[in-house]
């Protein structure tokens, strides 16, 4: 009778019911650890033994064509440039994108985050009010005032929504905020309040949906990374090596501070995750950490196979994204410098200076081509623009008042989204940039 409330207990968490087990777990006397399961990535890991390559597959276009028309192009960018520090030259730096902000849109409070879709047609936002915008990207180029780019808003949070992302479709839109991710779907433009919900046992930073939409990662204040299969709303963790580490015949003598400083990096964080994402592949997928870590994650298997440690001076990690090559990994965190590392070798190639970044967690991303780097600086308020392949800090964009808490760059073309501080979204881009080929929501 025991194992069964037990099982009852562990179920209750593993679907996101973390108070509800905690009570069984009282009135049973049984453990009231509620970690979620790792029976899902344990069976892929038996099934699978080896990991997986961290090059880049065709996985994305395969699922990606399920939710696209037949005259769209499989992948958003396919036929772009894409960073390649082996054969670009990294002696002449490029000039920077003339942005201009072309709309502003205002919540009652501080705008916490924001996301484009994947085709870059809309963009959505989310504040410290608890309210949730949609943009059309068309609608705010054209700057009119007959025009009205704001096709949704959002209420059904009751905390500040604290990060935003959308589904491969386009359709469905995730929020977090405290321990709570809601799904809206946008296609009906009636829509006020979500339709599902997932229930974390932590404060929740970040969200990143699989490319194939199946699945949300979720990082939170736990050290521990959530996988959430949106239909079943299961809850699952990767599988983190906790045994000994495998040895060579000539590394026998290994000493126990080696083992230790091995556990360490196959191991899970040792403090909360501020950000984590999935690679345009879904094969692998990334965290950074308080704790000062960046991890790549084999996805399939659920094993660490990459971890930068003090990546930022020991200071928290806020951001990192792999590019699209699977080949680097940019980073930001509180010691005021992004970073652009080698994946494979976990090296650090140059550094991003000239912004300042301790007190308010921000956004480093690359443009849609990879061209460049966008961050902000909490100093003077401006976002900063760098060449990607020489870190030259090129340009810095005025504008915006308060200190800027979130970028997001368009997956096709030139043109951002920042907010912050004053309440405002903001909408850059290129002047006279063509409009994207219309598709109503």
């Amino acid at each position: 009778m025991l194992m069964a409330w037990w099982k009852k207990k562990t179920q209750l968490a593993e679907y996101g019911y973390a108070q509800l087990a905690l009570m069984v777990a009282e009135q049973t006397h049984t453990s009231a650890s509620i970690k979620p399961s790792s029976q899902l990535s344990e069976m892929l890991y038996i099934a699978r033994e080896e990991s997986v390559e961290i090059e880049p597959t065709d996985y994305f276009k395969v699922e990606a064509s399920q939710f696209m028309d037949e005259d769209d192009d499989l992948e958003v960018g396919s036929n772009l440039t894409r960073l390649n520090l082996d054969t670009d030259p990294k002696s002449s730096p490029l000039y920077p994108p003339t942005l201009n902000m072309v709309h502003t849109t205002t919540h009652k409070e501080a705008v916490t985050c924001t996301a484009f879709t994947r085709d870059g047609r809309y963009a959505a936002s989310g504040s410290a009010d608890s309210s949730l915008k949609i943009v059309d990207v068309n609608k705010m180029k054209q700057a009119s005032d007959d025009v009205h780019p704001v096709i949704r808003t959002l209420y059904d949070h009751e905390t500040p929504v604290t990060d935003v992302d959308f589904h491969p479709n386009g359709l469905v839109l995730a929020a977090s905020s405290d321990t709570v991710v809601k799904l809206y779907d946008i296609s009906k433009p009636s829509v006020k309040r979500s339709f599902r919900y997932l229930q974390d046992s932590h404060p929740i930073n970040s969200i990143s949906f699989h490319p194939s939409g199946d699945f949300l990662l979720v990082g939170s204040e736990a050290e521990t990374v959530r996988i959430f299969d949106v239909k079943t709303l299961q809850c699952f963790t990767p599988r983190a090596f906790t045994g000994p580490p495998q040895h060579t015949p000539s590394s026998a003598s290994t000493s126990s501070v080696d083992i230790a400083a091995q556990q360490q990096q196959q191991g899970p964080h040792r403090g909360g995750i501020n950000h984590i994402e999935y690679a345009s592949t879904g094969s692998v997928f990334i965290t950074a950490s308080q704790d000062g870590s960046i991890k790549v994650w084999d996805a399939i298997a659920g094993k660490v196979v990459r971890t930068i440690e003090n990546a930022h001076s020991g200071k928290g990690v806020t951001t990192a994204t792999i590019s699209k090559n699977g080949k680097y990994i940019l980073s930001g965190g509180w010691d005021s410098v992004s970073k652009l590392w080698d994946l494979g070798s976990g090296k650090l190639i140059h550094g991003f200076q000239g912004a300042a970044q301790k007190a308010v967690k921000q956004s480093t991303v690359f443009s849609y081509n990879e061209d460049f780097v966008f961050s902000s600086d909490e100093s003077n308020n401006t976002i900063v623009c760098w060449d990607s392949r020489t870190g030259t800090l090129l340009k810095r964009y005025f504008g915006q008042e308060g200190v800027i808490r979130s970028i997001s760059a368009s997956p096709a073309e030139n043109a951002i989204v920042s907010g912050g501080n004053d309440n405002r979204v903001r909408f850059w881009c290129v002047p006279n940039a063509p409009l994207a080929p219309a598709e109503p929501v």
